[in-house]
């Protein structure tokens, strides 16, 4: 009797460990291949760095022409379904920018005022990319778009912008294209041959990723 009692106490032993072994794995897995990858930039210097420091869920909707002439801006991008719900603001207007798909889109409301996010063309030495500009004059004057004492203007269109080393972003035009490139004399010399206009913006930006090329 002593002995069936002490086989059974084996017996329930053993499959306690067992459920408690099952148990363990079950969440060891759980957090290794459910643990989602940061996909939030909250300042400059995380993208600099390429190391978001948050995660959230959220669907990534490319604008149509269609939506454009509705609401009015332009084609970019804006986040949908966002979870939980609670981050819609701080999603909209507060961080950075965002990683999806391996592709890196900055929120243009920190530097602009207005909702969406763009996407970053290159990634560099000065990263670039194609943005709505900014309607109200504090943005216009912080971006380069006007200068100090200088009216607000009235935009409508596309235009290049390029982030600065320290994270600062400015307006493309040919004016301070000039100061970016004064480091490399041939493609200064280069850039001002071709005398290219604020509406150039792709030519400027081949401008810019030689420059980057030359930057290790």
């Amino acid at each position: 009797m002593v002995y069936i009692c002490k086989l059974a106490i084996i017996k329930k032993t053993k499959s306690m460990r067992k459920t408690i072994i099952t148990i363990l794995m079950t969440f060891f897995l759980a957090t290794v291949f459910g643990q989602k990858e940061n996909n939030t930039f909250m300042n400059y210097s995380e993208f600099k760095e390429n190391n978001p420091s948050k995660y959230c869920d959220f669907k990534l909707k490319h604008r149509t022409n269609g939506n454009v002439f509705m609401t009015g801006g332009i084609t970019n991008y804006r986040l949908k379904k966002i979870k939980p719900e609670t981050k819609t603001e701080e999603m909209t207007k507060v961080v950075w920018g965002i990683v999806d798909d391996d592709t890196v889109y900055i929120n243009s409301y920190p530097y602009s005022k207005l909702i969406g996010y763009n996407k970053i063309i290159e990634k560099g030495y000065y990263s670039y990319f194609i943005g709505e500009p900014a309607r109200f004059k504090e943005e216009q004057i912080k971006l380069g778009i006007i200068n100090e004492g200088e009216k607000q203007i009235g935009v409508c269109c596309k235009s290049g912008y390029v982030i600065l080393p320290n994270g600062q972003i400015k307006i493309l035009k040919p004016e301070i294209m000039e100061t970016l490139l004064k480091k490399n004399k041939a493609l200064l010399d280069d850039f001002i041959s071709k005398n290219l206009k604020q509406e150039n913006v792709y030519e400027m930006f081949d401008f810019l990723h030689r420059f980057n090329q030359t930057i290790k």
